[in-house]
C-alpha cells in the first residue's frame, strides 16, 4: 500500500527545498544553516525540524529525491518496449536532459553543496546499466570489456551533464541532447599534432 504524504507536508518540504535553493545560489553550503532555511521559507525552526533532524538529513532527502526521478527518467521509455535504438535521438537522452532542465535548479544546488553528488549519480548510472538496462555494444577491432565500456560511456555521458551544469545551463536541453547523440556516434579518425 502507498503512504500518501499530506499536502501541507509536500507543501512545507517544497517551500523548505526553493528557500535552499535561493539561498545556495547567494551563499556558499556551509555559511546556510537550519535557521536562514526556515527564514527564508517564511516558516520557523520548529517546523523544520517536525520534518528533519538537522540540515544533513534534509539535504540527503532532497538528494534521494532527484536520484529517483532521474531513475524514473531513464527508465521510462522501456516501460513498453525492451529495446531502443541509439542510432538516433534516444529516448532515454530525451528523459534524461528533460528531468534535469526541469530540475536545473536543485541540479545546481546538490552539485554545488555536495561534495559526493557526482558519485552518487555515477553510482545510479552504473546501477542501471547493469542491473536494468544492458547496452549492446560491437566491435570491428576486439572483444569489448562491457564493465569498462559501462564506465566510459557513463563518464563521458556524465561529463556532459556535469559541463552542462557547470556553465549554468547556458544550453537548452534540446542541444545537449543532440551533442550527445553527436559524440556518441563520432569515429575518431587520426590524432593530428598542432
Amino acid at each position: 500500500m502507498e503512504i500518501k504524504i499530506d499536502r501541507r507536508v509536500k507543501k512545507t518540504k517544497l517551500s523548505l527545498i526553493n528557500a535552499y535553493i535561493d539561498l545556495i545560489e547567494q551563499y556558499s553550503e556551509h555559511e546556510i544553516t537550519v535557521s536562514m532555511i526556515a527564514q527564508y521559507a517564511d516558516l520557523n525552526r520548529a517546523t523544520f525540524y517536525a520534518h528533519y533532524s538537522n540540515k544533513e538529513e534534509f539535504l540527503e532527502e532532497a538528494l534521494c529525491d532527484v536520484l529517483e526521478g532521474l531513475r524514473e527518467a531513464i527508465l521510462t521509455p522501456f516501460e513498453n518496449k525492451d529495446r531502443i535504438n541509439v542510432n538516433s535521438l534516444a529516448p532515454t537522452t530525451v528523459q534524461i536532459f528533460d528531468y534535469i532542465e526541469k530540475n536545473k535548479r536543485m541540479f545546481y544546488a546538490l552539485y554545488t553543496s555536495r561534495s559526493d553528488f557526482k558519485k552518487h549519480i555515477e553510482e545510479l548510472f552504473f546501477d542501471i546499466f547493469s542491473k536494468d538496462i544492458v547496452i549492446e555494444v560491437k566491435s570491428t577491432v576486439s572483444k569489448i570489456d562491457y564493465d569498462m565500456f559501462l564506465h566510459y560511456q557513463s563518464n563521458a555521458t556524465l561529463g556532459l551533464i556535469f559541463y552542462w551544469i557547470q556553465g549554468r545551463f547556458q544550453y537548452s536541453a534540446e542541444f545537449m541532447m543532440e551533442q550527445l547523440t553527436v559524440l556518441s556516434n563520432a569515429q575518431v579518425v587520426d590524432l593530428k599534432r598542432v
